[in-house]
Parts: C-alpha cells; structure tokens; sequence
C-alpha cells in the first residue's frame, strides 16, 4: 500500500538468482512472489474479518513471530482478532522485541522481554502500550501464518502463554489466564 514499507511484502522463500545479482533482483523477485502465492481471493478475505489486506499483513507478521508451531497458527490468530474486536491491548511480546530491537546485552535480535520491557519501551509497535495493530508488520510473513489471519480459528480464546518457549496455553478469561500461569510457575 501506499506509504507502507516493504517489510512484510517481501515473501521468505528459497530464490534462484542470476550471477551477479543486485539487491533489486532479488526484491523484485521476493515481491512478485508474494502476489502469485496471495491469491485475490485472500487479499478479498481480510475484509471479511473487517480488516484491510495490509492490516491482515500486519497481524500475519505477528503470528509468524509468535507462533513455534505451525497448527497453532490458527489458534494464535483467532486469540489476537478476538482481542482488535473486543478493542483489547493485542499484548504481543513480539511487537515489543521489534521496538527493542537489537539486543547489546544478549547479542541477538528477538530477545525475550520483561514485563518492565513491555510496559516502558515507547514505541508506536509496542501492543501493550498502544490499542490496535502496530502500524507496519514486524517481519515477513510466511503464506501459512497469512493464512492463519484470513482463516482463523473459531475460538473463544483470549489469552494465552507459552510455558516452554514453544507450544502455547490458550485461556478464555484473564481469571484462567492467571491460574494456569501459576500451575507452570509464570
């Protein structure tokens, strides 16, 4: 769209290129891309849901970050349009760790955040500080994590955590929410 920049556009893929290759080649193939594996019929699907194309992008960069296993897409997704209906903070640490960004203390990119994190780091990206979607995707969405935005899990779920650093713990209430975080010791 127009103003938007190119990250999350650029689909991640294996990409044959010719020798030399500049950087355009290789945009310009990431791009085309993306519009032969998103289907109109996807790009008509956000508005379904009541989102424009580039925020169903948007909400698909997050889900990629956030989901580790890829049939918990679905469910990821379904939590996160649940809380832009209820117009509940989207609270994704992800989009926190894209504020932060690089890491000088761990040496990484995506380093896991603090509670102190999430609620300090001013950013227009960080969905515990800000209602709604971020205002750009946070990484290049894979098609399966864009397809877990338009067709999203029916569930009633609001939250959820991940006790292990890969499968996630779904809760309908704030109340469950809690007391399953206790049972793992979160």
């Amino acid at each position: 769209p127009e103003g938007a920049s190119l990250e999350g556009y650029l689909f991640p893929d294996t990409y044959k290129l010719p020798f030399p290759a500049s950087p355009q080649d290789l945009i310009t193939r990431m791009l085309d891309n993306f519009e032969a594996k998103v289907t109109p019929e996807m790009r008509a699907k956000a508005s379904e849901l009541g989102l424009t194309f580039h925020q169903a992008v948007i909400l698909a960069s997050i889900v990629e970050k956030e989901a580790v296993l890829p049939e918990e897409r679905p469910l990821i997704a379904g939590v996160f349009l649940n809380r832009l209906r209820k117009k509940m903070y989207l609270q994704a640490d992800p989009t926190v760790q894209y504020a932060k960004g690089y890491d000088k203390t761990t040496g990484h990119w995506w380093s896991p955040i603090t509670i102190e994190e999430a609620t300090s780091i001013q950013s227009p990206y960080n969905t515990y500080l800000n209602p709604g979607l971020p205002p750009g995707p946070i990484c290049s969405p894979g098609l399966e994590s864009i397809k877990a935005v338009l067709y999203p899990a029916k569930t009633d779920y609001l939250f959820f955590f991940s006790p292990d650093g890969s499968s996630h713990i779904f809760s309908k209430t704030y109340e469950e929410h809690l007391e399953k975080q206790k049972q793992h010791g979160k």
